[in-house]
């Protein structure tokens, strides 16, 4: 096993960024993507949620081009109030998920330890269907969830929540936070 190898950074790039030693920290420090996956018990609880953040957004922009109108002022408030009500029930109700981008090449590594089956190869499927899910959802969990977990939680629950289950540990590997600089990222000056 060899060390580390720190490369000290190439002259022309201090040259031309003074501060590339904070650059680097920021760099260093950044987070690893994240993506939450929402879970409620009950789907009326989300709806009567969205629907009273969307009335309470719709009231207050009304008073507020409206200042002088008492009774629609009355109204705003009411409906933030019943807002805030739709929220915590929402909160009650919801489970949270999260999954964390992998470090490195640990993704690709937990590919190679799942390989496809020859069938579910020959139908263009990179990992095996029947493993990989399980153990990415748990490599990626954030909250502690084993691969047994998510094994049974893959057995039991319906299509729709298994797919999203998955797709949120994949989606947090494929989660992209960079741009080639097409012109929509800051300006140098």
């Amino acid at each position: 096993m060899s060390a580390a190898v720190h490369n000290e950074p190439p002259s022309a790039a201090v040259a031309a960024d003074a501060h590339w030693s904070a650059k680097m920290a920021r760099l260093r420090a950044r987070k690893a993507a994240e993506v939450p996956l929402y879970l409620w018990q009950d789907p009326e609880v989300r709806d009567r949620f969205e629907d009273a953040r969307r009335e309470a957004k719709n009231l207050a922009q009304l008073a507020e081009a409206d200042p002088t109108n008492a009774a629609l002022a009355k109204e705003a408030k009411a409906a933030e109030t019943a807002l805030a009500e739709a929220r915590a029930a929402y909160e009650t109700d919801c489970e949270v998920l999260t999954f964390r981008a992998l470090p490195g090449d640990t993704f690709t590594d937990l590919v190679k330890e799942h390989p496809p089956t020859e069938e579910q190869s020959e139908s263009g499927s990179d990992w095996n269907e029947d493993t990989f899910p399980a153990a990415l959802i748990s490599a990626a969990s954030l909250d502690g969830m084993t691969e047994e977990d998510a094994a049974e939680l893959l057995a039991t629950w319906g299509m729709a929540d298994r797919v999203e289950l998955f797709q949120a540990a994949l989606a947090a590997q494929n989660t992209k936070r960079s741009d080639w600089g097409k012109g929509s990222g800051p300006t140098r000056s």
